[in-house]
């Protein structure tokens, strides 16, 4: 049908016309494909936080959530790990944040206080 129209109202030859009519098909089945796998992916990672945010902590979670092997985690620490476990931050982004974190914590406080932030733009 859209083969025809395009050859006798915009007078393309029959190869153009079939041509157009099967890419244009084409384009819009792909997006519909793609807009469906997109939903079954997302619908995925909902499912997979909420197990997550739901499952109670075990000894290995704790054991694997103590960044700094002190024994204990931290609000923090346990952010992180849940974090990682969803599978919203990796290994190498957290890294990154550590080592930007580091650089404007010159004295290895744990805290970046104001005189350390103008001494890091200095």
């Amino acid at each position: 049908m859209g083969a025809l129209i395009l050859y006798f109202v915009e007078e393309l030859d029959w190869i153009d016309s079939i041509y157009l009519s099967v890419m244009s098909v084409t384009t819009v089945v792909a997006r519909a494909f793609l807009y469906l796998a997109e939903a079954r992916i997302d619908k995925r990672h909902r499912r997979i936080t909420k197990w997550v945010l739901h499952r109670e902590i075990t000894i290995d979670d704790l054991l694997a959530a103590d960044i700094n092997n002190n024994g204990f985690i931290s609000k923090s620490e346990y952010i992180v790990y849940k974090l990682k476990e969803m599978g919203k931050t990796g290994e190498k982004d957290i890294m990154q944040i550590c080592n930007q974190f580091n650089k404007l914590d010159p004295n290895n406080s744990g805290k970046i206080t104001l005189p350390d932030l103008l001494e890091s733009h200095l």
